[in-house]
């Protein structure tokens, strides 16, 4: 499980830097030199926070995760926690869409699966119930439809149609703990 310990200012500007060179290189055919020239940074500074070129893009999706997760309360409604992170994600149409052309997304998955673990902690039989794999798959998926579609559904919409094919009794899994 990767977590960056760059100061934001820092990690915002190395993502920054890396969002930049995939506009016109696959993520294999850009230096980490290249990087950290963009950005400013040596390339010790750069490796003191960032062990790959994947963990850029992790960070990336850690700060539109922890930008979404922060500004929701336990108690949302289902259309509300999903309407609100389709929204959140809807500012960054630009670079989400970038990041999925460029076959980066998987690390979005991943960092579901990682938010799944810290919200359940140590309780390993409800990090990997069906239900909570269930609805990490739904969540990406939902995603990877709507970059698909060029982000066109508008998140309102796109949420009632997810809620179409949940239980009335949805339980969304980044927030609460199971029960």
């Amino acid at each position: 499980m990767y977590k960056t310990t760059a100061p934001s200012g820092l990690s915002d500007c190395i993502v920054q830097s890396l969002l930049l060179l995939l506009q016109d290189k696959v993520i294999d055919q850009i230096s980490v030199k290249e990087i950290a020239e963009k950005a400013g940074v040596n390339r010790s500074t750069y490796y003191r926070h960032f062990g790959t070129k994947q963990d850029v893009v992790r960070c990336f999706y850690q700060l539109r995760l922890d930008e979404y997760l922060s500004s929701v309360s336990a108690n949302i409604s289902a259309k509300a926690y999903f309407t609100g992170m389709f929204e959140s994600f809807l500012r960054y149409k630009k670079e989400l869409i970038l990041l999925d052309q460029r076959g980066l997304s998987f690390l979005l998955l991943e960092e579901l699966n990682t938010r799944i673990a810290q919200v359940h902690g140590n309780n390993k039989a409800a990090v990997h119930s069906l239900a909570c794999n269930y609805h990490i798959g739904g969540v990406f998926n939902s995603f990877r439809y709507w970059l698909f579609e060029d982000m066109a559904t508008p998140p309102d919409k796109l949420a009632h149609q997810c809620l179409m094919f949940l239980p009335r009794d949805f339980c969304p899994y980044l927030l609460h703990k199971a029960q």
